[in-house]
């Protein structure tokens, strides 16, 4: 079944792809520091006291019964057993109904404490996780997708770093069908805020999101992030960073042709970064100097390119000239058709028909229409005449 094969999908191994900075750049790392708690009640509370006991305080607020659940889960890092599964379910309710009365810091250690117990349950714990593993996964939704949307900037990027972990997370035994789906749609839950993160005000949630969806194997779903290497907002530079970092090895997903607009990024140490990548990928200087003329702010450079490419086996100067005929130039585009002239595939043809019928400019319009005619003049099929022999066909 589709579902089915899309449920597998979601949890298949992450790709080691760079992170600007790691995770641990995002927000509060609750994981590299344990929380400065404030004990609330006059009983003592530390990482000695039963979870059973901590449950309904952490339930209530209580920011010293947060720390000890902390500790406990941060110490205690062996796989669920069925006999405290019921525990560990408790711990997490709490952790869902408690994380608004908690401080953004508080937040941050909630949903840290919630990854925690659900890596319990994971095959990374080692051992075979209770039959009730499926149970862990909507409370865990729950208080990540708080963190997601919370009013903390520095939360918002806290979340997103813990969701760029969970992608891979697998139970820690063989699931069936039925919960294969189920941890496919839990996985979709987290996707869908998390590309919403993008549009984040923050420059510092936004890069979170992209070096979050960067970490996800399957291009499709890991796709919108890519176009943030277009982001001029406020702080845009920083996630532009991030995208080349994060997207840099997966060229199916970010071009050369993208790469290549980035030489001359105005934001330093971003042409730097796009010419490190080209060059990774295998482009010759001279390629890369080619590909840096084609995308000059001065017309006349770019225009320049064009005589230099003709007669280059190297490389297919089809695909430059194709690019040069949606440069914003006229001048440009009119050379770029008459390069193309010689080379009629059927890409060439259909490009040049469509600039033919639509290009704002005359003169290109005309120098096209000279190579193909326009889209729109196309001759059409006409129907068979009144008495043609093509309407009453002879059988064999």
């Amino acid at each position: 079944m589709p579902e089915r094969r899309q449920s597998r999908v979601w949890i298949v191994g992450v790709l080691g792809l760079g992170v600007v900075g790691g995770l641990g750049y995002m927000g509060y790392r609750a994981s590299s520091r344990k929380p400065a708690a404030v004990q609330t009640v006059a009983q003592k509370v530390d990482k000695t006291t039963p979870v059973a006991s901590l449950v309904p305080l952490v339930r209530e607020g209580n920011a010293a019964a947060l720390a000890a659940l902390y500790e406990r889960v941060t110490e205690d890092k062996d796989v669920a057993r069925d006999e405290d599964s019921k525990l560990w379910m408790d711990a997490l309710d709490a952790l869902r109904s408690g994380y608004r009365k908690y401080n953004s810091y508080g937040r941050a250690t909630a949903m840290n404490a919630a990854v925690k117990i659900l890596n319990k349950y994971s095959v990374s714990a080692g051992g075979t996780a209770p039959p009730t593993w499926v149970d862990v996964l909507t409370p865990v939704h729950h208080v990540l997708s708080a963190g997601l949307v919370d009013p903390d900037l520095n939360v918002r990027a806290s979340a997103l770093g813990e969701v760029a972990r969970l992608w891979s997370w697998l139970p820690g035994r063989q699931p069936i069908p039925r919960e294969e789906d189920l941890l496919a749609e839990w996985k979709q839950g987290l996707h869908t805020p998390t590309v919403r993160c993008l549009g984040d005000k923050a420059s510092k949630v936004r890069v979170a999101a992209v070096a979050c969806l960067g970490l996800i194997p399957i291009d499709a779903a890991a796709a919108p992030a890519v176009a943030y290497l277009e982001d001029m907002g406020e702080g845009g530079g920083e996630v532009r960073k991030q995208v080349l970092s994060s997207f840099g090895g997966r060229r199916n997903l970010l071009t050369d042709e993208a790469l290549l607009k980035r030489l001359y990024d105005p934001e330093p140490g971003i042409p730097d970064m796009a010419q490190l990548v080209l060059q990774t990928r295998g482009l010759t200087d001279e390629q890369i100097s080619l590909g840096k003329l084609v995308y000059h702010p001065k017309a006349a450079l770019r225009a320049s390119v064009i005589p230099l490419l003709r007669d280059r086996t190297d490389i297919d100067p089809i695909v430059w000239f194709l690019m040069l005929t949606r440069d914003p130039e006229s001048s440009v585009r009119a050379s770029a058709v008459e390069a193309l002239a010689s080379r009629l595939s059927p890409e060439v043809r259909s490009r040049l028909s469509e600039m033919a019928a639509t290009d704002k400019s005359p003169e290109v319009r005309e120098a096209a229409s000279k190579i193909v005619p326009p889209a729109a003049e196309k001759t059409a099929s006409l129907p068979p005449l009144p008495g043609s022999p093509s309407l009453n066909p002879k059988a064999n």
